[in-house]
């Protein structure tokens, strides 16, 4: 019988080495990276208590099947539930991201990078009752900070030029790939355990945009990302158990990402990973909509008064704008007035 594990195998990707060196190497000295993951963490734990408000969040939440939590499980904040990581990590990465409400990125694709809190919160909380039972030091609010950069900057630097819903994929792709490196890395993971992770992420494929387009739009919208950073979660801790990887997950002919899910095309890494997402990232401070519908929202507002009463005298609206947002939020059809 041949072990797989031990046959010859190729080289790994540069793209997954890269990651890896990164996740495990990198040290994170700019402090305005540090300032601004202090507040992305306030900002998802506000998004995630006020997704509690909405009975179709809270439906979600919990362990999967009734009544398997967990003694000393992470803790899900704003409810009673201490749940294994994994799920625990579904669970708060549907709360932050169900309003729409949490950081964004934008570039050649979007996303919102404080999806992989879900996991890395989950995960730090549990292994702190882990530590805590042994006496050891707690992981600490600093070192979760910088888990969150190197989350950011990998999910952020695969976005700027790589387009996955050209394609097709949503981009919570990018936040099991993110989640899955930190992870693992927070678990204590070396360089060839996190490739090991992150190549079965890449492996996993990408959800369809489905959900996200008419006639098609629905709630999965809300828990895709939760689900994604619970994945990362899950493959990490794979990754620790001895899982292998698969180095050539994203070029191998015909079976791998590019030529399978991305017509052919090679990611691209247009720098360096470093903290550049976490220092530019974008919060919707005035509105609860789309980032790409900002402007229109607040154009709308300002308008409000000079229309609101001259309503029937409407034909028709025509809106100019970027290209982007009439790919993710274009809707057609009449008019209909809410109360």
């Amino acid at each position: 019988m041949i072990d797989i594990r031990s046959a010859v195998r190729p080289e790994s990707d540069s793209i997954l080495v890269k990651i890896a060196d990164y996740v495990v190497d990198a040290e994170i000295k700019s402090e305005a990276a540090i300032q601004t993951a202090r507040l992305c963490l306030l900002d998802s734990i506000g998004c995630a208590l006020m997704a509690l408000k909405f009975p179709a969040c809270q439906k979600l939440m919990g362990p999967i099947v009734p009544g398997a939590e967990m003694e000393n499980g992470a803790t899900v904040p704003g409810t009673r539930y201490r749940l294994d990581p994994v799920q625990a990590a579904f669970n708060i990465g549907t709360m932050i991201r169900w309003l729409d409400y949490n950081d964004t990125w934008l570039a050649a694709e979007w996303g919102h990078p404080s999806d992989n809190f879900g996991g890395i919160l989950a995960l730090a909380d549990y292994l702190n009752t882990q530590r805590l039972k042994h006496d050891q030091n707690p992981i600490t609010v600093s070192e979760v900070l910088i888990w969150a950069i190197k989350a950011y900057e990998i999910q952020g630097v695969l976005a700027l030029e790589n387009s996955f819903n050209r394609v097709g994929l949503d981009h919570v792709i990018l936040v099991r790939i993110a989640t899955a490196a930190v992870a693992t890395a927070m678990l204590g993971g070396n360089k060839e355990q996190v490739t090991n992770a992150i190549s079965n992420a890449w492996i996993d494929g990408g959800a369809l945009r489905t959900y996200r387009h008419a006639p098609n739009t629905g709630s999965r919208k809300s828990w895709a990302a939760g689900d994604a950073t619970s994945r990362g979660v899950r493959l990490a801790l794979m990754a620790m158990a001895g899982e292998m990887g698969y180095p050539s997950a994203l070029s191998a002919k015909q079976w791998g990402f590019y030529d399978v899910l991305f017509k052919g095309k090679s990611i691209s890494l247009p720098q360096e990973f470093g903290s550049y997402v976490m220092e530019n990232i974008l919060f919707k401070i005035s509105f609860p909509a789309e980032f790409h519908a900002q402007t229109a929202v607040e154009a709308a507002l300002t308008l409000h008064k000079t229309i609101k009463d001259r309503i029937d005298d409407i034909d028709k609206i025509v809106i100019d704008t970027q290209e982007a947002g009439i790919r993710i939020i274009d809707k057609t059809g009449p008019l209909i007035a809410c109360e």
